[in-house]
């Protein structure tokens, strides 16, 4: 039997056809450069008003005609006023289904159902309905009891609360909090006047003004901005990985978390693309390791959650990734970069620090006045710079390439943070070797994996050997790689070769010789 979304989703309803409010605004506006008054308006109020009711029985009419039904084999929904749409997704085809339980949803008993296929786009979730809690949790639970094995005991994770408090340190982000209050000031000034805005800002003037302690305000004003922003940030992060509970059965990953919005996901063990263990500077240095998932509808949205360990030990990390997920097994690197290639991975972030440093002398001797100021920037922005650098250094001697079985380990950085991806075989849709003229006399290259996601994913491998690159990826001589099994071969190979001629022709040598 067909049943009926959440009343609440009459709201969403509404809101896209706000559209038509343009004409009782056109009709104010209108009348108003024609010299009308008030009552004149009211003559035609029914006009709006008439609009209005258009609205919300455009909106009543779609939520009445959407209808979804839960049947072992999937999930249907039907919509529509004019034309009637059905649509079906196969229980087989579901690779995350979630349950949203936000705040603002709770008094009303309302719940939002995601389902997400590989038939989506990166970037909205396939499905998306919000409906009473008892009807959502009743599919959740079947889909769950779908997927579960009378014979395989499960397996249950809760990490300890240090461990989320040094996962939402690493997630959070200064920008965001900025962003935030960058928002909420603009926001108060139009909602409780400019008067009230202004004198927020002029509090955190005077107060970064008292605090300075020698320093220029506007650099002390920037930093502590940036503090605020980072704990906002990282209140938020704390907030939603509370409560965080990791269970295993066979065919399947349950994850859980959140205090104040509740989160549920359910995710198909077959159909993740990869894990990737990560570290920032921070906890390279603690020794601790965090482990996130790649699944379609896993971590899509803003606020989602994407980690299934919060932060470990590498000791620890192994055996609950070994209680989790047996199947993705990390491996030593087999091909790793060469001593001589150092200044290959530092070049990116040495030329800013040392070019930042002698920017600020030349400006603080062409204006002597600023000069204060203008080396608490460089400072600041050494910052990042540095701990760039040191990242960087941390790749050199980490990076590399191992593989066990049909399971390889990518090891590299991206940004601020260092890398270990898990991936399998079949996840990999294309192998890029990119060789500059410079890497061609040392027989180097770079090594561009990517992997099979909603979104494209790429992983940089920098400065490895050409034959080992090869070799380690199964390839022939001609470079091709053969097929995986009896089907079409999964793996493409793209050469990317300077253009030079000389080189062209010292390309084929390299592995041939090797």
């Amino acid at each position: 039997m067909e049943h009926r979304t959440h009343p609440i989703t009459l709201l969403q309803m509404v809101w896209r056809f706000l559209f038509l409010l343009i004409f009782p605004v056109a009709r104010g506006f209108l009348t108003a450069l024609s010299g009308g008054t008030v009552s004149i308006w009211l003559d035609g109020a029914w006009k709006d008003i008439l609009i209005i009711a258009v609205i919300f029985l455009l909106a009543f009419l779609q939520w009445w005609c959407l209808r979804y039904h839960w049947e072992p084999a999937g999930l249907s929904i039907r919509k529509g006023v004019l034309f009637c749409r059905r649509m079906f997704i196969p229980t087989s085809k579901i690779i995350t289904m979630s349950l949203t339980r936000p705040f603002y949803l709770k008094p009303v008993g309302g719940v939002q159902l995601r389902v997400d296929t590989w038939a989506g786009t990166g970037n909205n979730m396939d499905i998306s309905l919000i409906l009473p809690k008892k009807a959502a949790s009743a599919i959740f639970s079947k889909r769950e009891n779908t997927l579960a094995d009378p014979d395989f005991t499960p397996r249950e994770y809760h990490p300890k609360g240090l461990y989320i408090t040094c996962l939402s340190a690493i997630l959070s982000s200064s920008f965001a909090g900025v962003l935030f209050f960058a928002t909420f000031i603009s926001q108060t000034g139009s909602l409780l006047g400019q008067e009230f805005a202004d004198r927020i800002t002029g509090t955190f003037e005077r107060l970064t003004r008292a605090i300075a302690w020698g320093i220029p305000p506007a650099t002390v004003a920037v930093a502590y901005l940036i503090i605020f922003g980072w704990l906002y940030s990282f209140i938020r992060n704390l907030i939603r990985h509370k409560n965080f509970v990791v269970r295993r059965h066979k065919q399947e990953l349950l994850i859980d978390s959140g205090i104040i919005t509740n989160r549920s996901y359910s995710i198909r063990l077959d159909e993740i693309n990869y894990i990737d263990i990560r570290q920032s500077l921070v906890t390279k240095l603690l020794g601790l390791y965090s482990v996130f998932v790649n699944a379609v509808g896993y971590g899509k949205e803003k606020d989602d959650i994407s980690a299934m360990i919060p932060a470990n030990s590498w000791d620890r990390l192994q055996r609950h990734l070994h209680f989790l997920l047996p199947e993705f097994t990390t491996s030593p690197r087999q091909v790793k970069p060469n001593g001589g290639a150092i200044f290959r991975f530092i070049l990116d972030p040495l030329v800013p620090t040392l070019l930042i440093p002698a920017a600020g002398a030349v400006i603080a001797m062409l204006f002597p006045s600023w000069a204060d100021f203008t080396y608490s920037i460089v400072c600041m922005a050494m910052i990042p710079c540095l701990w760039f650098l040191a990242v960087r250094l941390l790749d050199f001697f980490s990076s590399g390439i191992g593989r066990q079985g049909n399971i390889f380990t990518l090891r590299y950085s991206s940004g601020n943070q260092l890398h270990t991806v898990v991936l399998p075989q079949e996840r990999i849709s294309q192998i890029v070797l990119r060789q500059s003229p410079i890497q061609a006399f040392d027989r180097r290259c770079d090594v561009f994996v990517y992997s099979m996601s909603e979104k494209r994913t790429r992983h940089h491998i920098r400065n490895l050997d050409v034959v080992q690159a090869m070799e380690i990826f199964g390839c022939n001589e001609t470079g091709a790689i053969p097929f995986i099994g009896n089907q079409k071969p999964l793996i493409s190979m793209t050469e990317y070769l300077h253009p030079f001629p000389h080189y062209l022709r010292s390309w084929k040598p390299f592995w041939k010789k090797g």
